[in-house]
């Protein structure tokens, strides 16, 4: 007995420094690890363990087809041994991959298997972790939702099972250390910063009682208080606690944290109107939401496959065929009313799209000239008003015709173009349409494009790489993330229901 408690120690030990501190500077030693463990574990539930470790590590990597398949493999032997505790588990972490793909719906039916799961625990002590794991993730789904106040109550529900642990007090801590964290990010959401700058430091405090490293945990607290500092105007402790992110960052593989920490540095250069430091940033943060929209793209075919052979090997294992085949039945319905809905809602979404572009299009034909800007910085003014109306009056002729189509237009090209230096014309890119160069010419091109569209029916049937490079595109890959962030959606799906209108 005395043996298994010093291996149920040592490995636990192990689970944990991998989980919480390896991770974070070196993902893939810690993906040995965890493999090291599963070889070499003879305890099913170790082996289950290391399994659900691997899982959670190639996630934070955007691997989500190879978590998935750890993730069923874990919870072939929960069920097989009876593990309540760790199905309820798995049924919320794939309830999460589901969240992370957009598909809300399907992720809610796990999330409802993990709560029925959990009241099968006989540990008290485990059955209050894990309904405070599912009512976080419950939190996570409003804030998809945006529904910030339902978010923080379910986050406060979770607060109150976490509390209630009592068996170790490192877990308590580091789950408690998570709520906060969330509380803080939902406090963001809701704008209340003072409130979501107590819950950061409150998650940094009990972080630091379990570990003294930079933790993963640790990149979202640094990013979340550069993001609140920098609301509250306070630039020094904004960019100290996102230098301190961007250091963790820099080491993980972790796309999700790339994100918010990209973004949010973009958005404090922008602010600090560095310009240059902007632009690198912002080409980060749009490189890491490519990647793992491309991970997503690549894993959604194989985990629909994977959870379905799961749902087959519990059926035999349980012998309950008629209750699964209804239960496959519901979540095909609810998933073409979610269909559905949705598509109803993104054509809303795309009439106003279309409304807007057209306005605007009939607003610059109607527009001979530009008038002088009304409103003007006194301490931001590097030029004069004669100057900034030119530069201004000059840019609204350029974009009536379609020189932003060269694929090799640059800053200083531009200047050149219009009679002034790159120094002014970015000021005025900035301060009056609130854009860097960049942003500026590809929203020029993307607008140019759905144009040709639009009044062209040959366009209609380009491929996506002809389109692009019509309309000064490098790449396919490039064009598409643009499009997407000018327009709200992909070009293909755009395309599809510019068809159907027609």
């Amino acid at each position: 007995m005395a043996q298994k408690n010093t291996d149920e120690k040592k490995f636990d030990s192990i689970y944990f420094t991998t989980a919480v501190n390896i991770a974070a500077k070196d993902i893939n030693k810690a993906i040995h690890i965890a493999d090291s463990l599963y070889r070499n574990s003879k305890q099913e539930i170790h082996r289950l363990k290391a399994l659900m470790l691997s899982s959670s590590l190639f996630q934070q990597k955007g691997d989500i087809k190879k978590s998935v398949q750890f993730a069923v493999k874990a919870d072939k032997i929960a069920v097989k041994y009876d593990y309540y505790d760790w199905e309820a588990r798995i049924a919320g972490f794939l309830s999460t991959q589901y969240r992370i793909m957009g598909l809300y719906e399907e992720g809610e039916e796990y999330l409802e298997k993990g709560k029925t799961v959990s009241l099968k625990i006989e540990n008290d002590q485990m059955k209050k972790l894990y309904l405070g794991l599912i009512y976080q993730e419950t939190a996570y789904y409003e804030i998809e939702y945006k529904n910030f106040k339902k978010a923080y109550k379910a986050a406060k529900q979770a607060d109150t099972y976490f509390n209630q642990l009592v068996y170790n007090e490192q877990d308590k801590t580091y789950f408690l250390a998570t709520n906060e964290q969330l509380l803080g990010r939902i406090c963001i959401g809701l704008k209340k910063w003072d409130e979501a700058l107590v819950h950061y430091n409150n998650s940094q405090e009990q972080l630091t009682q379990v570990t003294q490293e930079n933790a993963m945990l640790s990149g979202f607290i640094y990013s979340g208080l550069g993001r609140i500092y920098l609301e509250k105007n306070n630039k020094e402790a904004s960019f100290e606690n996102l230098q301190k992110a961007e250091e963790i960052v820099e080491k993980s593989d972790y796309l999700e944290l790339k994100i918010e920490v990209y973004q949010t540095l973009a958005d404090y250069y922008k602010l600090s109107e560095d310009i240059q430091k902007y632009s690198k940033y912002n080409d980060k943060y749009v490189h890491a939401l490519e990647l793992s929209e491309k991970k997503k793209k690549e894993s959604i075919a194989d985990f629909v496959s994977t959870t379905k052979s799961k749902g087959r090997d519990l059926a035999q294992n349980r012998n309950v065929l008629l209750i699964v085949s209804i239960g496959l039945c519901l979540v095909i319905v609810g998933i073409f009313i979610w269909h559905r809905r949705s598509r109803k809602r993104e054509r809303a979404r795309f009439r106003e799209v279309m409304n807007r572009m057209r306005q605007e299009r009939l607003e610059n034909e109607q527009e001979k000239t530009v008038m002088e800007p009304e409103k003007r910085d006194p301490n931001r003014k590097i030029m004069s008003d004669a100057m900034e109306t030119k530069i201004i009056n000059d840019l609204k002729e350029f974009e009536r015709g379609s020189k932003f189509t060269d694929k090799q237009i640059s800053l200083p090209m531009l200047a050149g173009m219009l009679n002034t230096n790159t120094k002014y014309l970015s000021h005025v890119l900035n301060t009056y349409l609130n854009k860097d160069f960049n942003s500026y010419i590809n929203e020029l091109r993307i607008k140019y494009i759905i144009e040709k569209i639009e009044t062209n029916e040959k366009f209609k049937n380009y491929k996506l790489s002809v389109l692009a490079d019509e309309c000064g595109f490098s790449s396919h890959s490039k064009f598409s993330a643009v499009f997407k962030a000018v327009t709200g959606f992909p070009p293909s799906t755009f395309l599809a229901y510019l068809k159907e209108r027609q």
